[in-house]
């Protein structure tokens, strides 16, 4: 997610969401696959509608409606990059756009997808009027498709990294358990 805010983002996004996640004082996760759409991406029908926006300069909000599936760490992640329809007569590969969406919020639903190995790093997604700020679009409204080509090849590169943020997670957490109980020189 982060090289994709730096490679099609605003120098704001950066700043503000990429510099964050590639700290690893946020997380983020990938709001791509649909449960109707198999590997047909493109067919995806989550959408997303422009509120508030006007002439006054009142900037507005994108309000989602959707659902996503596969989707890993969902659970933990401050923020999801979701592939939204923003343009429901445009053609296929077009009228998408890519949204920055925070994840704890009303009209945010996650729920485990439980595996066989008692673990449950996939998620389905389920936003139903859920809010992002209209300048949270990365890359240009519509213009989705190209972002989100480059965000799987960036992934490519990258598919264990989320696990590593994790594992760092859990690393400080057994930290500071071991300095609370006054254990954190011991060398076990």
């Amino acid at each position: 997610v982060a090289p994709s805010i730096v490679d099609y983002g605003t120098p704001e996004q950066v700043q503000a969401y990429a510099l964050p996640i590639l700290r690893g004082e946020a997380t983020a996760c990938l709001g791509m696959s649909e449960p109707d759409a198999g590997s047909d991406l493109a067919s995806l029908k989550t959408r997303a509608v422009l509120e508030g926006a006007g002439t006054d300069g009142a900037r507005g909000e994108w309000v989602i409606d959707g659902q996503k599936v596969w989707t890993s760490w969902a659970t933990t992640s401050d923020w999801a990059f979701v592939l939204c329809r923003t343009d429901r007569d445009a053609p296929k590969h077009k009228g998408i756009s890519y949204l920055l969406v925070p994840m704890r919020q009303p009209g945010v639903e996650i729920r485990p997808i439980n595996q066989i190995t008692g673990t449950s790093e996939f998620n389905e997604v389920f936003f139903s009027g859920a809010r992002t700020s209209a300048d949270l679009v990365v890359g240009e409204v519509n213009g989705g498709w190209r972002v989100a080509m480059g965000t799987l090849a960036f992934e490519r590169g990258a598919s264990t990294l989320g696990q590593q943020f994790g594992f760092l997670s859990e690393f400080a957490e057994l930290l500071d358990e071991a300095r609370r109980r006054g254990r954190s020189s011991d060398p076990i």
